[in-house]
């Protein structure tokens, strides 16, 4: 027993040394095998360590360049929103242009020519040009279009085509305008029997009939006003003439819109008429009357100011434009430092 428990002893004793040196041997390789694990290891994990890193800064650069992707987008939408708007008022645009001229023919007909029926022309058609548009913020402007065309209402109408066509009409008939004391006649030659000789039978009746035959040959008649003597032929030729005359200049004077020369023609003629024509001739009465009727008319009416609406418009206009947002031109983005330091970081890991 002593012998056997000796022997397995001594063979515990030697399995235990051969065990702990295969131990120590397993142990030695592991220690090597860590080695050579950390070894391998190392650089992957500084591989790894490095993808990380890059991938952290792409996912910066990316995150970047969606928020200016992001900015883009809504500056894009910005100016499509503003082109839209001022794609929509293209046709407001044409049509406030179209206003504004017929505005400006308004005042220059008014100013320039007077015409008042072609500056009502005008103004209606601006008003109905505004009408269409139907913008609120033009009703000023139709309002201030309202009270000219009311004003322009107010002017009295001048015919003027009339009042020339009288005149060319008249100076026609001047020359069948008979002067004054043309149409006198002496009584025979109005159809009055010459005295008829009577015989005397008595001596008596000789005193009677020389004063019968004497009171044939005078007659005394009584005027209120001194009889003028008649012009010669001549002077009735000049006198026609220089009444042809004032008629052409107030004529000339109704074209021009100059109402002094024009009444004071008009009184010239009529003062002729009066003084060197035959005042029972109906045609010299109807001439007075006619000349003193144009005389009456006042030729150039006092106009009321139409440049207010026009004025109005473009001041409108003018505030639309300066409302209006114009697209901005986007700048560009700000650089981002991380992003820039890890450019940097990972073109100097890069760089051998």
């Amino acid at each position: 027993m002593a012998l056997i428990a000796l022997a397995c002893s001594i063979g515990l004793a030697v399995t235990a040394y051969f065990t702990r040196d295969q131990l120590q041997q397993l142990l030695g390789q592991q220690a090597g095998f860590g080695v050579r694990l950390d070894d391998t290891i190392g650089p992957l994990r500084a591989s790894v360590q490095e993808v990380s890193h890059q991938a952290q800064l792409e996912r910066q650069r990316v995150k970047s360049r969606v928020e200016q992707l992001a900015e883009e987008q809504q500056s894009l939408g910005h100016r499509l929103s503003v082109l839209a708007a001022l794609l929509g008022r293209s046709e407001q645009g044409w049509g406030l242009s179209e206003v504004e001229y017929l505005l400006r023919i308004a005042n220059h007909r008014l100013l320039l020519q007077r015409d008042v029926k072609t500056t009502k022309v005008a103004l209606l058609s601006a008003d109905a040009r505004l009408r269409e548009l139907a913008d609120p913020q033009y009703l000023s402007v139709r309002e201030q279009i309202a009270s000219e065309l009311e004003a322009l209402q107010a002017v009295p109408s001048v015919d003027t085509e009339g009042i020339y066509a009288s005149l060319q009409a008249w100076q026609k008939r001047i020359d069948e305008l008979p002067i004054a004391g043309s149409g006198y006649q002496p009584p025979d030659a109005a159809g009055s029997a010459p005295p008829q000789a009577r015989a005397v039978t008595d001596w008596r009746e000789l005193p009677a009939l020389i004063w019968a035959s004497l009171s044939e040959l005078f007659r005394l008649r009584e005027h209120e006003q001194p009889i003028e003597p008649m012009l010669p032929p001549e002077r009735g030729y000049f006198l026609r003439e220089n009444l042809r005359l004032q008629l052409v200049s107030a004529q000339l004077a109704l074209l021009r819109d100059e109402p002094v020369q024009y009444r004071g023609a008009l009184d010239t003629a009529r003062g002729w008429v009066s003084a060197h024509f035959a005042s029972d001739s109906t045609d010299a009465a109807a001439l007075v009357a006619q000349l003193e009727k144009l005389a009456a008319i006042n030729i150039r009416p006092e106009l009321p100011e139409v440049s207010a609406s026009l004025r109005l418009l473009r001041q409108q206009m003018q505030l639309s434009e300066q409302q209006t947002v114009l697209p901005m031109v986007p700048q560009a983005p700000a650089t981002d430092p991380s992003a820039s330091a890890g450019d940097k970081e990972s073109t100097e890991a890069s760089t051998p």
